[in-house]
């Protein structure tokens, strides 16, 4: 197939998780597919393949960024006359080629549906008309994807997958470490921002109990998405044991280094990466309960009710005094990584997909 893949964003210039799907799937693609890439920048051109055909958007506004997206989109279906593409973007114009376009989810960064929400969910029901397939990542996103008027024989289903060769466990070395006494790392590697759940993290740990919480250490550490957000949290965590890290080069020695992982996240998640990434590293995930994460874990982990802080706060303090319950959640875990969610095997499902729309 030649297949022509758009997106607004790309790594490094952009880091996120929907990002670095796209990534992926473009790495797996040009291995047996005569393969063009279109991608916006907004920091440098050097953050984007040299070999992509990359769209200056610094300083646009949306309007004026979609349009530019288009007319480089248009421009290259003319020229190359590819046989499908693929978007990460619901945004990608009608070009008459048959089209699919990947909606990780619809909450918008936001853990509320405010009417901008809704109404950026309705375009989308509009949007998904010229398109030949919209592929989500979750059961759940089909059924949210369905309520905003997106036809049913249009979506497909396909999991995000893991790099389990970057996302793998390491060796600990802990020498003459006594369990009852050594310190307990507890981990939320994520975006920051509300939606995500850090200040739920924080207040779990501050409310452990005395004695575990002498023991206890919390990290917070990702892409700073909301600057406001983050002063609240440095402000939480005064006198708290919690450090937090931002905008770091590589967030995957922050999951080895862990004990257990957290997720409170209270948005209405489309997948939830974080806690994959961690059982990828072979490590126990305490979780916010809702569909999507359930779907994307295999229910493997810790599920508390979603904003249940108490009902956190208990699960921190009994994986803690039960190391060998983690040990057997992480290797759990990584085992239901390997087995369903692979990157190799996720593109044999996106393959069969697109090659189901060519005419």
């Amino acid at each position: 197939m030649k297949i022509l893949m758009a997106a607004r964003r790309y790594p490094p210039d952009v880091w996120s998780g929907t990002e670095t799907v796209f990534q992926n799937l473009y790495e797996r693609a040009r291995a047996s597919h005569e393969v063009r890439l279109v991608v916006g920048w907004t920091r440098a051109r050097e953050l984007v393949p040299p070999e992509a055909v990359a769209v200056p958007l610094q300083g646009r506004g949306k309007a004026k960024a979609w349009a530019s997206m288009a007319r480089a989109i248009r421009a290259e279906v003319k020229r190359w006359k590819p046989d499908v593409v693929l978007s990460n973007s619901i945004e990608v114009p009608p070009t008459g080629v048959p089209t699919a376009c990947i909606v990780h989810d619809l909450n918008f960064g936001r853990s509320n549906g405010d009417w901008e929400s809704r109404a950026k969910a309705g375009f989308y029901g509009l949007r998904s008309r010229s398109l030949a397939l919209v592929i989500t990542v979750s059961a759940a996103s089909a059924k949210v994807l369905g309520r905003t008027g997106v036809s049913e024989d249009k979506i497909r289903v396909i999991h995000n997958g893991v790099d389990t060769e970057r996302f793998h466990p390491v060796d600990l070395e802990l020498p003459g470490a006594d369990e009852d006494s050594r310190v307990v790392q507890i981990a939320f590697p994520s975006r920051i921002l509300p939606g995500k759940g850090q200040h739920h993290a924080l207040d779990a740990v501050a409310r452990l109990p005395r004695l575990h919480k002498r023991r206890a250490h919390l990290t917070l550490v990702g892409a700073v998405a909301d600057r406001v957000y983050l002063d609240q949290l440095r402000v939480q965590a005064y006198g708290q044991p919690v450090s937090i890290h931002t905008d770091v080069d590589d967030i995957v020695p922050f999951y080895q280094q862990a004990d257990v992982v957290l997720f409170p996240t209270v948005m209405d998640e489309g997948f939830g990466f974080t806690a994959v990434e961690a059982m990828a590293c072979g490590k126990p995930v305490i979780w916010f309960d809702q569909p999507a994460v359930r779907e994307a874990t295999g229910g493997i982990g810790v599920p508390v009710p979603r904003g249940d802080i108490d009902a956190m706060r208990w699960a921190i303090r009994d994986l803690m005094d039960e190391p060998q319950r983690q040990a057997a959640l992480g290797a759990a875990g990584r085992a239901h990584v390997l087995r369903h969610l692979g990157w190799d095997q996720v593109w044999q499902r996106y393959e069969a997909a697109l090659a189901s729309i060519v005419r």
